[in-house]
């Protein structure tokens, strides 16, 4: 069995942050449709599979799921067992799925030889369903492989912006589990009412990386090859799945897609055998059997843009089929996108020529005058000359005209293959010129890119040296103010126990100072006791003096009297008065006054 490898290619300006993996822890939002808004025309040229991805994921918790144990049998009746999972879908606004398929067959022993040398997703535990109907959803499914859900643990069904294109990715616990999984399920019908089958294929990788134009040089790097698309179901083309079929045109269909197709033309470049349009007037005995036609069905092109049927051209490059511009002018809207020049008019087999504004096709030289007239329309040849002619004749056959005619348009055929044969020669080397310029830019923004990768390089050296040099100083900063810190702290602790001590010295010497303050007030008033006490004895010894002088003076005076003669004499008998002792505080201000 082949291997495939799925890549999906995200948009980084939709999405910034891109996971590394479907199988990584994927946020959960709420599911929104994969539809892409006005997918028929495509004015900036990109990939048309470019559109709205969504990734619908189950992750299934093994170890509650291992720890639960199986009852025994005709023990126990059967019981349901709760198996805890996560459920979640993530949205992609824009991106692009890529499936590659190896060129060679993958042998188990090929498959043990990658996980030796490879990649660790190549373990062979990852198998892929492609081509999941749109109506499975996820329970769905789980319901459809339940027998074997025992040994999953990853699921992963991932939506793009095709409808009947969507892949499930499942992760298995070891890989026997893996090949039973295929043994049992590859090429089962999802249901009996369904034609859709189940195609299980091996994937080696799935990862998520942003949109690269480098992603196309993948195939060729690693032996890989991108699996085409359908044009008609849009699905991809696998040769080891389904059939193929290659038209003279060499554009691939499923076999059963270009079965239902009715129109002679293919689908893609609208390439045709049909004699009706070369040889209007010939029977249809003589012409060839035109390959996968269907003579019933009846002719009609559409606008591959608007569905019209009416005024349609047809690009004589690439045969894009547009309206013209009474229309909605998706034929001219073609040119512009793609600046392919000519285009044919469908009714009047006309060619315009967009560049110069004006009708381009071939004249033809009238064989009885020589003068150049234009070519006239193929429907008014089939209505007018040939059915005279025929109605003449009898109606038999072709005729002379008929045989004219058919040589004329087979001239402007020629013509008509020289013009588009030198077109294309224009166009190749046009393209060859815009690769060769767009070449030359790459390389020159290959050597600004080098040139910008070598001063980034100098410039993170140079930033990486003076970054070095600021944390060394920086970390020698650190070291001092570190030390700086240790020494204050040391130094506040120093002095917090200092202010402690003096604080407790303040108040024992405030309490010292309380208790003299009080033995002073105490000493102050025994002072003025004393002060007091003294004055009173001071008054005291003053009248005692006074008294004493009183009685000496007393007894002075009695001696002399009694002693003396004369004046003194006279004083016998007599009677004394004692004058008041002056104050003290006249005796204070003759003292001052001394």
């Amino acid at each position: 069995m082949r291997a495939y490898h799925i890549r999906i290619a995200v948009d980084t300006k939709s999405l910034p942050f891109v996971p590394g993996s479907v199988f990584a822890k994927l946020p959960a939002e709420s599911p929104k449709t994969t539809a892409r808004p006005n997918a028929t025309y495509n004015p900036r040229g990109k990939d048309y599979r470019h559109g709205p991805i969504r990734i619908d994921w189950i992750d299934i918790n093994m170890s509650d799921k291992s720890a639960q144990k199986a009852p025994e049998p005709g023990r126990e009746p059967a019981m349901a067992a709760f198996v805890p999972t996560e459920t979640g879908s993530t949205n992609i606004p824009f991106g692009i799925v890529h499936l590659f398929r190896e060129g060679a067959m993958q042998s188990p022993q090929d498959l043990k030889k990658a996980v030796i040398a490879d990649a660790p997703d190549r373990d062979g535990i990852m198998l892929g369903v492609l081509a999941v109907p749109a109506w499975m959803t996820p329970a769905d499914f789980l319901a459809f492989v339940s027998p074997a859900s025992d040994g999953i643990t990853h699921l992963r069904i991932i939506r793009d912006t095709i409808p009947n294109r969507s892949m499930v990715v499942i992760k298995f616990s070891d890989p026997t589990r893996a090949s039973e999984f295929i043994e049992a399920y590859n090429g089962n019908p999802f249901n009996s009412l369904e034609p859709e089958t189940c195609h299980v294929v091996r994937v080696l990788s799935v990862t998520m990386e942003a949109d690269d134009p480098a992603l196309a040089l993948f195939a060729s790097t690693q032996s890989l090859y991108e699996l085409p698309t359908c044009p008609v179901c849009l699905e991809r083309m696998d040769a080891a799945v389904t059939g193929l079929i290659t038209v003279p045109c060499s554009h691939t269909f499923h076999c059963m897609c270009l079965s239902k197709w009715g129109d002679s033309r293919c689908p893609v470049c609208r390439y045709s055998q049909n004699l009706m349009s070369s040889h209007p007037s010939s029977s249809s005995s003589s012409s060839r059997p035109i390959p996968f036609s269907n003579p019933s069905a009846p002719i009609r092109s559409t606008c591959s843009s608007c569905a019209s049927t009416t005024n349609l051209w047809i690009c004589l490059i690439c045969g894009n089929i547009g309206c013209g511009r009474y229309g909605r002018a998706h034929a001219q809207a073609h040119y512009q996108t793609t600046t392919h020049l000519y285009a044919l008019e469908l009714e009047t087999q006309r060619v315009w020529d967009y560049a110069g504004d004006g009708y381009v096709h071939r004249l033809i030289q009238n064989k009885a005058d020589g003068k150049l007239v234009e070519l006239p329309n193929a429907s008014s040849s089939m209505s007018t000359g040939t059915t005279s002619q025929r109605d003449a004749e009898g109606g038999l056959g072709p005729g002379p005209a008929d045989a004219l005619s058919a040589e004329k348009v087979e001239a402007i055929g020629i013509e008509y293959s020289y013009l588009l044969t030198s077109q294309l020669d224009s166009q190749r080397a046009y393209y060859e010129e815009q690769v060769n310029d767009l070449n030359v830019q790459l390389a020159d923004l290959n050597l600004k890119l080098e040139r910008m990768r070598n001063e980034f390089e100098k410039e993170h050296v140079l930033s990486n040296e003076a970054m070095a040099e600021r944390k060394r100083e920086e970390e020698e900063r650190a070291a001092s103010l570190s030390k700086d810190k240790v020494k204050a702290e040391s130094r506040a602790e120093k002095l917090i126990e200092l202010a402690r001590r003096l604080e407790k010295e303040l108040s024992a010497e405030r309490a010292v100072s309380e208790g003299l303050i009080k033995n002073l007030n105490k000493a102050k008033e025994r002072a003025d006791l004393a002060e007091k006490s003294k004055q009173e004895s001071a008054a005291k010894v003053q009248d005692l003096e006074d008294q004493l002088r009183d009685v000496m003076f007393f007894l002075d005076a009695k001696t002399k009297i009694e002693d003396g003669g004369g004046v003194e004499a006279e004083a016998a008998g007599g009677s004394l008065e004692i004058i008041e002792a002056p104050q003290s505080n006249a005796k204070k201000k003759k003292k001052k006054a001394k």
